[in-house]
């Protein structure tokens, strides 16, 4: 079969300070983890800041689980997070800090079952690399990696430890509602898939520290849209094979990341016919913010993926114009719940958002940065050719 005969369906189903570690008692045994069972799950958190806590705050909702462990190279976000841990069950969990490479300290610990990093997105792949090797499951923020090389280097480290879970913490893939509209969407439900409309329009940027430093954070179009990028990945199973963006930065003062953008994103066969338009700013004035909105259009209907709703054409003989995706909703918390589980039952293959969609969300990502940056479109093959490699400092 050639490939212009590949059909869209047939293509679908066949891509598919508080105290050192040394001072803790941590046990360090390198070797892939087994299944935990229904025993209480031991929880270790690398990176107690900002988002690090309100994830650790989901996390303590879940039943027959411990949070036993906090890193952090920061005195303040290490005994918060020891803090928050202790307020909620009244016990203190024990504390790891000082150098950069104290969390492989943790990874190696046989009395962790797993682990949930929320750490600077430059620091992203290496800590995923290394909860690899070392057998750790581990719940890992996004944007799973900022650079092409990166992505390269984990998706080989991945090859060689396919047993160990890892979930990416793009958790609008929680969402059941949304993957069955989504399914419905691959099987055929609005046709050919011809015009995508996403937007994220954000009011005015007040981040600060390494948020507004492009080589650490990898600009938002990697730190924030690969929410966005996750949703397009997971439609379509295919990277665009082109891009074209425009964008503007140096508005904000104190920050090399961009203010605004706006990407064309073109797929090739069997999805050609399909252009996908995504811009995402911040700089909207207070009170005006204008929200978000993430829709394909089709030959026979669209689908709002954030609503996990279709709308068709044309009443059906049987059945309903309006179509709404078939099951719970799912956020954060839920994310959370179906990694446990997975850990609990040794399924690496069962989580919602693995590398396969690390690796979808980020390519998108890094596309429309290259071609911002360099003011011109680029290519699928041009944007994996890119050798750069985030700043992290040597062990």
């Amino acid at each position: 079969m050639s490939p212009e005969q590949v059909s869209r369906r047939d293509f679908i189903k066949t891509a598919s300070a508080a105290g050192l570690a040394a001072g803790v008692g941590l046990q360090v045994m390198v070797g892939h983890a087994e299944p935990v069972g229904n025993k209480k799950l031991r929880v270790a958190f690398i990176g107690t800041g900002g988002r690090g806590r309100s994830v650790m705050s989901d996390a303590l909702k879940h039943e027959n689980l411990e949070v036993t462990v906090i890193c952090d190279t920061s005195p303040e976000s290490l005994k918060k997070g020891q803090d928050q841990v202790e307020e909620k069950t009244g016990k203190r969990p024990a504390g790891v800090g000082g150098d950069p490479y104290a969390y492989r300290k943790v990874l190696a610990d046989k009395d962790v079952d797993c682990v949930v990093i929320a750490t600077p997105c430059y620091w992203h792949t290496t800590m995923y690399i290394d909860a690899l090797k070392n057998g750790k499951p581990f719940y890992g923020e996004k944007p799973m990696s900022i650079t092409a090389w990166e992505l390269k280097e984990i998706q080989e480290v991945r090859k060689q430890h396919k047993d160990v879970v890892m979930q990416i913490g793009t958790q609008w893939g929680a969402h059941e509602g949304r993957r069955n509209i989504i399914k419905k969407v691959q099987d055929g439900l609005i046709g050919d898939l011809w015009d995508g409309r996403f937007h994220r329009y954000n009011g005015w940027d007040t981040f600060s520290g390494w948020f507004t430093e492009r080589e650490k954070s990898g600009d938002w179009m990697l730190e924030q849209a690969v929410h966005e990028f996750n949703l397009m990945w997971w439609v379509t199973q295919m990277h665009p094979v082109s891009c074209s963006a425009v964008g503007r930065s140096g508005i904000i003062p104190g920050r090399d990341t961009t203010s605004f953008y706006t990407a064309l994103l073109q797929y090739g066969k069997p999805l050609e016919n399909l252009v996908i338009r995504y811009t995402h700013t911040f700089i909207e004035v207070p009170d005006q913010d204008g929200g978000w909105g993430f829709k394909i259009v089709g030959s026979k209907g669209d689908v709002d993926l954030m609503d996990a709703t279709a709308h068709l054409r044309e009443k059906p003989a049987e059945g309903e114009q309006t179509i709404v995706g078939e099951g719970p909703e799912g956020e954060t918390f839920e994310h959370l719940g179906n990694f446990f589980q997975c850990v609990r039952e040794g399924t690496p293959d069962k989580v919602n958002c693995g590398i396969e969609n690390g690796v979808g969300s980020t390519v998108i990502g890094l596309m429309i940065r290259q071609s911002v940056e360099q003011k011109r479109p680029v290519t699928l093959e041009e944007t994996l050719a890119d050798t750069r490699r985030p700043p992290v400092p040597a062990a």
